[in-house]
């Protein structure tokens, strides 16, 4: 925290005062970061609703690998209003849409965990050179007989030639794209 305080050019028991610790710190950068990536997002207009919920899972995904290590730190905090705006308007799109507004929160949250979930995987498959599930996995079934989970082999195989797979991402979405068109009609 000294450091900190030296490079801010403030007294540290200002900093500590305003801050806290270096977990607060930390947490404060994240969310700091997190935002002005978030920002940098466009959402669609006049565009689909699902065209719009895609570009906001991807970028909920990239701010977290944007923010590396510190995705760990991120938990978005009620005086964050910048990080805000865009979930407004990602709502209004659905229920413009026609969703309900319950539906529309209920879609929002299982975007937001769709796009936060790809990404940390994402920073833990960069941390790891790949996913860590996917090495266990296929450590124990190197244990089994070859002709053994002949189905999970290819998936494991498939999974380790391609280890940044967005496809995953973009496949959970139109899962639920297709969900919530029937849920319209």
């Amino acid at each position: 925290m000294q450091a900190v305080a030296d490079v801010l050019g403030v007294d540290p028991k200002a900093l500590n005062y305003h801050v806290g610790d270096r977990e607060a710190l930390r947490e404060l950068v994240a969310v700091d970061a997190f935002v002005v990536e978030l920002g940098r997002m466009e959402i669609p207009t006049g565009g689909d609703w699902r065209d719009v919920l895609r570009c906001y899972a991807a970028a909920l995904r990239d701010a977290h690998v944007s923010l590396g290590v510190l995705a760990t730190y991120f938990r978005l905090p009620a005086s964050s209003l910048a990080a805000l705006e865009p979930i407004e308007q990602v709502l209004q799109v659905l229920v413009d849409a026609g969703f309900s507004v319950d539906d529309a929160g209920r879609i929002l949250r299982l975007v937001s965990e769709l796009g936060h979930g790809a990404g940390r995987e994402a920073v833990v498959s960069s941390q790891t050179r790949g996913h860590p599930y996917v090495s266990e996995v296929a450590t124990a079934l190197n244990t089994s007989a070859a002709e053994d989970f002949p189905l999970l082999r290819q998936v494991v195989a498939a999974r380790d030639a391609d280890p940044e797979d967005r496809r995953h991402l973009d496949f959970s979405l139109d899962a639920i794209f297709a969900g919530l068109h029937g849920r319209l009609a």
